[in-house]
């Protein structure tokens, strides 16, 4: 018992890293979305979080490419100055 106890706290602590936040996978999905090509889904994901996340400054910004590439002008340029006015030294993810 005290093995099989020891192993999984092992585990658990060994993993502990590799775990990502709830915003750091919906940010990724919203990327994923974003490089398939699926613009619309991925307009949906970057609105979603940022109504939970107004702070989010990566979100702005990658929902400005996606405008971008829709070919909305406007809200990219919107969702880009945002970006800006939340973080004014972001930088994008590599």
């Amino acid at each position: 018992m005290k093995t099989i106890f020891l192993s999984l706290l092992i585990a658990s602590l060994l993993l502990t890293p590799f775990i990502l936040s709830a915003e750091e996978l919906s940010l990724g999905s919203a990327l994923r979305l974003y490089y398939n090509g699926d613009y619309q889904g991925a307009v949906v994901a970057f609105k979603e979080i940022i109504a939970n996340d107004p702070e989010n400054a990566a979100a702005f910004y990658y929902l400005g490419y996606t405008y971008q590439e829709m070919g909305n002008y406007i809200a990219a340029r919107a969702a880009f100055r945002k970006t800006y006015e939340i973080n004014p030294d972001f930088l994008p993810l590599e």
